[in-house]
């Protein structure tokens, strides 16, 4: 299968993963690999062309595919096209936005996370796309691309700048990767911004930092490692036949969707043991 075939078969939407042109697509990486950052670039420059039920698939593997690789030259476009205004980024790649972008956004990075700080400090970029660039902050310290100490440092600033609309989600996932990367030394930072109402305790509660800290540092962020390795895309497969459109029996052309706080639920709070958050 030649380069445009696969190309071809990408942009069908009809219900079916394209195993065969996946599978032709990995084995022709590096001559496939400008093929897929053009036509991201061709989407960038044209995106209502692709949404409003066009049916065009082709960008949604090549996010993917070019995710998958690490493909530091495709970040770029990738930050331009999720920067795009709302719903935009939404009607392109639906759930990938939620889902898979933190980690799309960190594997592209080439070990570099300025172009994901500058997305996150972007307002005119969409909400969700942001709050996925917080969370690729988050994953970044896991992988050594910066350390614990800065990331907490550069969450903690946005709790005192006028980042977002105060009734967005974009402090709460601040709160939320404060949380997992273990919160001590941000307890005052935290409890100032429940008190100023910008953390929804629907999203994230005050029980669930009592939690955190009641692990320890290292129970923490081992806990933070293992949640973040099931977003991983290194089994591209089971990754992408995993999702719900590609269903044999109710064929659906659109990526399916879902909000922040659905996809963020938290599990039922663990019984508080020592020390008490607001004691502290």
């Amino acid at each position: 299968m030649n380069i445009e075939e696969i190309l071809a078969g990408f942009e069908i939407s009809d219900g079916e993963y394209k195993l065969k042109e996946v599978e032709a697509a990995l084995e022709q990486k590096e001559e496939i690999i400008p093929h897929l950052i053009a036509l991201l670039e061709k989407v960038r420059d044209e995106p209502s062309k692709y949404t409003g039920g066009s049916g065009y698939y082709a960008h949604v593997y090549a996010l993917m595919l070019l995710g998958y690789w690490r493909e530091a030259k495709a970040q770029q476009v990738i930050i331009d096209l999720v920067s795009l205004p709302k719903p935009l980024p939404e009607d392109l790649f639906g759930d990938i936005i939620v889902e898979h972008l933190p980690e799309i956004l960190l594997r592209t990075c080439g070990g570099s996370v300025e172009k994901i700080k500058e997305l996150i400090t972007n307002k005119n970029a969409d909400a969700y796309s942001r709050e996925a660039a917080i969370t690729a902050i988050s994953y970044a310290v896991l992988e050594g691309f910066i350390t614990r100490e800065d990331a907490l440092s550069y969450f903690a600033g946005f709790f005192s700048a006028d980042a977002a609309p105060e009734d967005s989600f974009f402090y709460s996932q601040l709160a939320w990767e404060i949380c997992d990367l273990y919160p001590e030394e941000l307890i005052d930072t935290i409890r100032g911004a429940y008190e100023r109402e910008l953390i929804d305790d629907f999203v994230i509660g005050i029980e669930d930092f009592q939690i955190a800290l009641d692990c320890g540092k290292e129970q923490c962020l081992e806990d933070f490692r293992k949640k973040a390795s099931n977003r991983s895309l290194d089994d591209f497969h089971r990754v992408m036949q995993s999702w719900t459109c590609f269903d044999d029996e109710t064929i659906k052309p659109s990526i399916p969707k879902k909000t922040n706080q659905e996809f963020f639920a938290k599990p039922a709070p663990k019984p508080k043991k020592k020390k008490e958050f607001w004691d502290l």
